[in-house]
Formats: structure tokens, C-alpha cells, sequence
């Protein structure tokens, strides 16, 4: 993330050079691959029932037998002991994604700020434009104004026909000028 927008915003990070930049860049992929690989062993089946296991066991050596007498109490209490193991394992899994979503809504709360910003930009920029357009246009209805006394006409055709002709006549002869 940090390497891209030094490279969209070249011109603000001049004390960073391309070698560093391109180092900085390739360390982030490769840690990511690391991450990504590590991330995948992890929720290995391998992986998995070796986590049952000890999730078991770990039940086990905090519930104990329970006082369980019989065959069928035993049986009970192995039930209750997988259940919480399985329970326990559960809930690491959800926390595990709920880290990775809380990561995806961080990474989409820095892009909605990013947008919000250019956005802000370009209103900016919208608005200064709508300030220029104006000015242009009173400009040019004083033009209009003034030509239409010139040449004592108030209609609009007229004068634009009259400039069309003008320019018209401006170009031609910059035409044979450097022709």
C-alpha cells in the first residue's frame, strides 16, 4: 500500500530513490507470499487435527473424568470434552476471520478516505471551474453588448454570424500570411 502511493505521488517522495523503491516493493510481495504461505500450513488439515488434539487434551486435563464411573459416563465425558474442543476450535477459526475482515474494512476505510479526498479535489477544481466560466461569460455578453452598439442591432444571430466571419477572416488571413 505505502510502496504504491509513493509511486502514484512520485514527485512528494524525491528523497526516495527507484532502487529503494523497487526494494521496498519486493520486500512487501515476498513477506506477503511468506504470510500467504504461512497462512495456508496453518489451516492445513495436518495442522488442524493436531490442534483438535491438544484443544482435546487440554479439555481433558481441565474437566478430568468428572467423576465418571461407568462406561457410559466416560463415553459422556469424552462427548463433553470433544464438544468443547471442537467448541474452542471454533471459535479461534472465527477469530482468525473476523481479524481478516477487520483488516478488510481497515484497508477499505483507507480507500473511501483516499476517494473522499480526490473527491474534495475535484469539487475544488469544479467549482474554480464554474468561477472561470462565468467570468467568460459576462465577459462575452459585454463583447456582445458592445458590438450590438457598434453596429445598432440587438439580434443575436446577427452578431454571431458576424464573428463567425470575423474569425473566419482572422484565420484566412493568417493562412496566407504563412503560406
Amino acid at each position: 500500500m505505502t510502496v504504491n502511493l509513493v509511486e502514484s505521488k512520485r514527485d512528494q517522495f524525491t528523497h526516495i530513490d527507484d532502487g529503494e523503491l523497487y526494494d521496498r516493493r519486493t520486500f512487501v510481495q515476498t513477506s506477503a507470499e511468506r504470510i500467504a504461505k504461512a497462512k495456508r500450513e496453518m489451516s492445513s488439515e495436518s495442522v488442524r487435527s493436531k490442534t483438535m488434539a491438544d484443544e482435546r487434551a487440554m479439555a481433558a486435563r481441565r474437566v478430568g473424568d468428572m467423576g465418571a464411573r461407568t462406561q457410559a459416563e466416560k463415553e459422556t465425558t469424552e462427548f463433553v470434552v470433544d464438544t468443547r474442543a471442537q467448541a474452542q476450535m471454533m471459535l479461534n477459526q472465527q477469530d482468525e476471520a473476523l481479524d481478516d475482515l477487520d483488516l478488510a474494512v481497515n484497508r477499505v476505510g483507507v480507500m473511501a478516505e483516499e476517494i473522499h479526498e480526490e473527491l474534495g479535489q475535484q469539487n475544488k477544481m469544479l467549482t474554480e471551474l464554474d468561477d472561470d466560466l462565468a467570468d467568460a461569460e459576462e465577459k462575452l455578453g459585454l463583447v456582445m453588448g458592445k458590438l450590438a452598439k457598434l453596429l445598432k442591432t440587438k439580434n443575436k444571430c446577427q452578431l454571431g454570424t458576424i464573428l463567425i466571419l470575423c474569425l473566419i477572416a482572422l484565420i484566412l488571413f493568417f493562412l496566407v500570411l504563412y503560406t
